[in-house]
């Protein structure tokens, strides 16, 4: 083989394995930009709802009342959703009034803790933004007529 003759064939075979690599990476940017699995977790919310929360409501709370408010919430969303699973099921994020209830008076029966709606309410908003931050929330659905 002439010196030309080989450098034309490693021209050739160095662009065929730029072209193979080029090929990897927009197969792997392509799977990454599509639409990845949201994971909610319960430390990252507390902890993304300790931080938001008024200096005052913090301290009444501290991070174990704010875990407890919301690992009570998504009981209650799991039991909202079990038990309609027939019908669809319209879930507020940020607390609305039954949630509010139920997460207070589970609470207050099983830890003997009484906490103010208005800090469960804060909490459930906190959570609500750690929803958005994520992606988790998209925007609101209208009824159709």
């Amino acid at each position: 083989m002439s010196p030309r003759t080989a450098v034309i064939v490693a021209a050739l075979l160095f662009a065929v394995f730029l072209v193979v690599i080029a090929a990897m990476v927009w197969q792997e940017a392509k799977r990454r930009s599509g639409s990845s699995e949201l994971v909610y977790s319960v430390d990252d919310a507390v902890d993304y709802a300790l931080e938001h929360l008024d200096q005052e409501v913090r301290g009444r709370l501290g991070k174990a009342g704010v875990r407890r408010i919301l690992e009570w919430e998504v009981y209650y969303l799991q039991g909202l959703a079990d038990r309609k699973r027939a019908r669809e099921v319209t879930v507020v994020a940020g607390g609305h009034g039954p949630a509010v209830e139920y997460i207070a008076q589970q609470i207050s029966r099983r830890h003997g803790a009484t906490y103010d709606a208005a800090d469960i309410r804060a909490v459930l908003a906190g959570e609500a933004r750690y929803l958005v931050t994520i992606g988790a929330v998209g925007e609101p659905v209208e009824d159709a007529p």
